[in-house]
């Protein structure tokens, strides 16, 4: 097993981390899991994010020998947010885009331009609201993927941008 050290940066703050392996290709797949473990760890807020890493492989002699960018999504906080909403918790949600708009052949779904699409559901149980917003592939840097409910003016709607 051979020595490496990883070096990750994401713009404001870094992490080194020593990491072993047989060889370079099986230490750069590492790498993606040290980024989400090192960003999983950090306070991104109940919303979520997407954080561009910037990582920099060296061997035992702190050469570099490898260098590259990934992206680490970190998952909204779904509990929270609903609490947020007014919605309840411990609802075991059964979500339908039934009567939300859209296009009988793919109720609930928008294009917004691009790749992005904006997705709206509710609850059948509780009637909480779910609205996500998927960037697709051609997202600005930073931008990514959100989710909101709302529990306050559940109505049925040819359109989305009145929620």
């Amino acid at each position: 097993m051979k020595t490496y050290y990883v070096t990750m940066q994401d713009g404001v703050c870094e992490e080194t981390r020593t990491l072993k392996a047989e060889c370079l290709q099986e230490v750069v797949n590492q790498v993606q899991g040290e980024a989400d473990d090192w960003c999983s760890a950090g306070e991104w807020g109940d919303h979520g994010a997407s954080i561009p890493i910037h990582w920099t492989l060296y061997d035992e002699r702190k050469y570099e020998v490898g260098s590259g960018s990934i992206e680490v999504n970190i998952e909204p906080n779904h509990e929270a947010l609903i609490a947020a909403a007014g919605g309840d918790a411990d609802c075991e949600h059964d979500w339908t885009s039934e009567n939300e708009g859209g296009c009988d052949e793919n109720p609930g779904v928008w294009s917004t331009g691009g790749t992005s699409m904006v997705f709206v559901e509710h609850c059948r149980k509780c009637n909480l609201r779910r609205i996500k917003n998927i960037t697709g592939s051609q997202r600005n840097p930073g931008e990514h993927d959100t989710v909101k409910y709302d529990q306050d003016s559940y109505q049925h709607s040819d359109t989305f941008s009145d929620r």
